[in-house]
């Protein structure tokens, strides 16, 4: 296994193997909100509690999140690339929120949840001293989740761009644009309704 590999696993693996892992994923996902976090994907790259936890509060939208993430691809696929293919769009949704799930548990780390207790508790007293090892694991925590927020856009580019075969700069950025597009109109329509 090599860098590309890692960064691009939509060209060397089987995109049935990375259906089989992203539907499993997207299942995970939805059950460890369900069962354990309370949090549910409410955009693709946005995790939100729940104020009311149940199976459909958790699951309904996730998978819209995703779902229209998949649809407005496929059809700026579709239009970039008459041969684009439903299963690359859905394997690169898929694979690339598998990643984000991570940030999913965090916060349910008894470490992490200290420190954001502790880190809260100073906010509101700043006359107090700042706890340094507090500083240190908060630094950590969010250098750890910009980590995974990149390696997870890459992969979400990466799965694009083999999927459509797209190279110019104006597609390129459409890609970005229509992305950021659909992640913000999803999450303000989610939030409003759950």
């Amino acid at each position: 296994m090599n860098w590309k590999t890692i960064f691009n696993p939509f060209e060397r693996f089987d995109d049935k193997l990375l259906l089989v892992i992203g539907l499993l994923g997207t299942a995970l996902i939805v059950l460890l909100g369900y069962y354990w976090t309370g949090n549910s994907f409410i955009s693709i790259y946005r995790i939100s509690r729940m104020d009311k936890v149940t199976f459909e509060a958790i699951a309904i939208p996730t998978f819209i999140s995703f779902a229209s993430a998949i649809i407005i691809l496929f059809i700026l696929g579709r239009i970039l690339n008459n041969k684009t293919r439903v299963i690359d769009i859905v394997n690169t949704v898929l694979i690339s929120q598998l990643v984000v799930s991570v940030m999913q548990v965090m916060d349910k780390i008894p470490l992490i949840k200290n420190t954001q207790a502790r880190m809260i508790s100073q906010k509101a007293h700043p006359s107090e001293a700042l706890p340094i090892w507090d500083l240190t694991v908060t630094i950590g925590i969010a250098t750890i989740s910009l980590i995974i927020m990149i390696y997870s856009i890459t992969l979400y580019y990466n799965g694009f761009k083999t999927a459509t075969n797209i190279k110019k700069w104006q597609h390129i950025t459409l890609f970005a644009a229509v992305s950021l597009l659909t992640t913000m109109i999803c999450q303000i329509l989610i939030s409003k309704y759950f």
